[in-house]
């Protein structure tokens, strides 16, 4: 039975904040990840140490408490056993259970308030770590409003589940579990009422010391056999079927090592085909801008040409007009013949 875990962790620093994001965003020595996985892990929002601490000072108010919750970490997971590379039915991304998740917290904060997560596929167990400031819909920093008291938490579970983990196949934990290992004279017991032991009794025990065998004593003898000859031959059934299993999963995880890597070389391609197609379209926006230019340079140019021919035409008035008044003065100072 695979389940869908939910947790969260209350950062009240910086300094904690900072130790936390330099594990995820993997800027320290990080030994439990493989180091040919960590470029499959994928990142939204802030990338680093530096750019996480400068988005949640911008997000958070200039004045808090002194003890205030600066911070919910949050991690979600699944039982190992749900993903494929143990056997199960989810592929690293969860089949879109961590996508569901990203969503489901930006419902519940406020997307402006989920300041980065990551998905780390390079440890054994995918999961998802994001980094949220706990901001009211009223501007008010309170982390009681989303974690206080077990009420709240229990029902964070449940809307988690309903919208996550069921739609996964995912069990929710048991609603306040105290489940613990039993021990030997608890396992006796329990025993003993399911009726697969006889209750043996204190003459029992008397008779045994004695080097005596009563009969119920002899009947738990055969009992004890009997469970640990069984015990013996599921044993060797057990380890037939786990080397079948892992010759399986062995073959199965080569094979979902190659499907992974070919779709997230599609996502490259479509990533690059998006990409390509922005700068098409900027270089057709730089087409247009330069036609218009063109255009208005020619505008310019016939607005010239015709301010010239003006110009021109001007003068030649001028100069005719000019000329005009001359004969004119010419002609006056004539001597008349009257």
């Amino acid at each position: 039975m695979s389940y869908a875990i939910l947790r969260t962790k209350k950062l009240k620093s910086f300094g904690a904040l900072a130790r936390s994001a330099r594990h995820t965003f993997r800027e320290q020595p990080t030994p439990n990840s493989d180091p040919a996985m960590r470029g499959r892990n994928r990142t939204v929002g802030a990338h680093g140490t530096g750019s996480l601490l400068q988005a949640m000072k911008i997000r958070l108010p200039d004045k808090r408490r002194r003890d205030a919750v600066l911070c919910i970490e949050y991690l979600i997971t699944a039982s190992p056993e749900a993903f494929m590379r143990h056997g199960g039915h989810l592929d690293d991304l969860g089949s879109g259970y961590f996508s569901d998740a990203l969503t489901w917290l930006k419902k519940r904060h406020g997307a402006e308030n989920v300041v980065s997560s990551t998905v780390h596929l390079d440890e054994s167990t995918p999961h998802l770590v994001a980094y949220v400031v706990p901001r009211t819909k009223d501007g008010r920093l309170s982390c009681r409003d989303f974690l206080g008291g077990v009420a709240k938490l229990r029902k964070m579970q449940d809307e988690f589940h309903a919208a996550c983990g069921s739609r996964r196949g995912l069990e929710r934990g048991v609603i306040g579990s105290k489940a613990k290992h039993g021990d030997v004279a608890a396992f006796y017991t329990v025993m003993k009422a399911a009726g697969a032991a006889p209750a043996l009794g204190i003459k029992d025990y008397a008779a045994a010391a004695f080097g005596k065998k009563t009969k119920l004593w002899r009947e738990a003898e055969n009992i004890a056999k009997a469970n640990t000859l069984c015990a013996a031959r599921e044993l060797q059934i057990r380890k037939a079927i786990r080397s079948r299993c892992r010759t399986l999963q062995s073959m199965a995880k080569n094979l979902r090592s190659k499907q992974q890597i070919a779709a997230h070389q599609e996502v490259e391609h479509q990533m690059k085909e998006f990409d390509l197609e922005q700068r098409s379209n900027a270089l057709a926006l730089r087409e247009r801008d330069i036609q218009l230019a063109q255009n208005n340079i020619l505008a310019l140019e016939v607005e010239r040409d015709t301010l010239a021919r003006r110009l021109e035409l001007l003068e030649n008035r001028g100069a005719t007009v000019q000329q005009t008044h001359h004969r004119a003065c010419t002609y006056e100072n004539l001597p008349s013949l009257g």
